[in-house]
């Protein structure tokens, strides 16, 4: 028996099933309460079919995370404030996978500036990767220009997106408030039209989804809250922090031997000895 379970142990951290296509994306600002139980009343038929295909889970975040911006930094290229890095992770990403496409469809919030070095970051994502300027896109905005690259694309590829209208309502009104709960409504509407182009080219099930959000909020307040959440058509295997989701998608790109060591954390997709999950 104990033979056994090490097999399926050595399998499990060995193994991750890698697609043809990933899809990464950031929802800012989206609480677990609101969140969650939207998804158990069947209120987010999108996200629902990524979670059919895989689970949604707890993400812990640090309280000094997000009072140095460091939870939104990490989220969108791997590396906290701290962190010296010579090159970014899609630059390194493109070293290694060169036929790869890789394109980022983004928004900047509406009536709240990014800190400059999160800016900055984006930035770069468009400029390196040949997409559209950061400028503020709705969600809806932003799942048309991907429903439309995904019709067109004949390469596998790596798509970048994020949505920012939710973190607004959430400042700006309250977690909990009918507003904040139309407005990730909104989301799942985009997430829809990725979906339905990917169908439409029999692709939905070759093309992975990791989505994510920066922080959430507290319960029926406007103060931001270090709780996260993650969403993925791979189940994920335990709680972890956002310092894993970029091995996590090395696992999903099928290169997390290659790059793994220009990241703290560990996949989530694999099993992990409970002394090394901790945050970094």
């Amino acid at each position: 028996m104990r033979f056994i379970c090490s097999l399926f142990l050595v399998f499990c951290f060995s193994t991750v099933l890698s697609a043809k296509n990933v899809v990464y994306i950031v929802v800012e600002g989206v609480s677990r309460a609101t969140f969650y139980e939207l998804i158990k009343r069947n209120k987010l038929p999108n996200y629902n079919k990524i979670i059919e295909r895989g689970n949604y889970r707890n993400m812990g975040i640090d309280n000094s995370m997000l009072l140095s911006h460091d939870s939104t930094l990490i989220a969108y290229s791997g590396y906290s404030s701290k962190q010296f890095h010579d090159r970014s992770f899609i630059e390194q990403l493109q070293l290694l996978k060169p036929n790869l496409d890789i394109k980022c469809f983004l928004s900047v919030p509406i009536n709240k500036d990014y800190p400059l070095d999160i800016q900055a970051s984006l930035v770069h994502l468009t400029e390196v990767t040949d997409s559209p300027s950061i400028v503020y896109r709705t969600s809806t905005e932003i799942g048309v220009l991907a429903s439309d690259y995904i019709q067109n694309q004949q390469n596998s590829f790596f798509l970048i997106l994020n949505f920012t209208n939710v973190d607004y309502v959430g400042w700006r009104y309250r977690e909990g408030a009918m507003k904040y709960s139309m407005a990730i409504k909104n989301t799942d509407k985009s997430l829809g039209l990725i979906i339905d182009a990917l169908e439409e080219r029999n692709e939905f099930e070759d093309t992975d989804f990791l989505i994510t959000t920066n922080y959430g909020y507290h319960r029926k307040l406007q103060i931001p809250k270090e709780e996260g959440w993650v969403v993925s058509t791979q189940k994920v295997l335990r709680k972890g922090t956002l310092y894993d989701l970029f091995p996590s998608l090395l696992d999903l790109l099928d290169v997390g031997s290659d790059m793994n060591s220009f990241f703290l954390g560990h996949s989530l997709f694999r099993y992990v000895e409970k002394s090394l999950v901790t945050n970094p």
